[in-house]
């Protein structure tokens, strides 16, 4: 099952993907770069603020990259559940 998913490795592209992941986790903390007294930028946006708001448009994105890349309902239909009436358990 996992090695079937977005989050195997077994392309560049699925790769890429968990790279990007494990960079926005460490990009997350932003104690680790000093950003939270470092003034302002163009004299009146706090360098915090845009680095969060950067942030968040970065993860918006990875967000879309992994829902155009994850299998659509026609792939995942293959997938039997214990509960469902077609696998012959009633």
């Amino acid at each position: 099952m996992f090695k079937g998913s977005v989050w195997y490795p077994s392309s560049p592209r699925n790769a890429a993907i968990v790279a990007m992941l494990v960079g926005m986790i460490i990009l997350h903390h932003t104690s680790l770069l000093g950003l939270t007294d470092a003034g302002l930028l163009f004299g009146w946006l706090p360098i915090q603020l845009a680095y969060d708001l950067a942030y968040t448009v970065l993860a918006v994105l990875l967000l879309y990259w992994v829902y155009t890349v994850a299998p659509k309902g026609e792939e995942r239909d293959d997938v039997r559940t214990p509960n469902d009436p077609a696998s012959g358990n009633r």
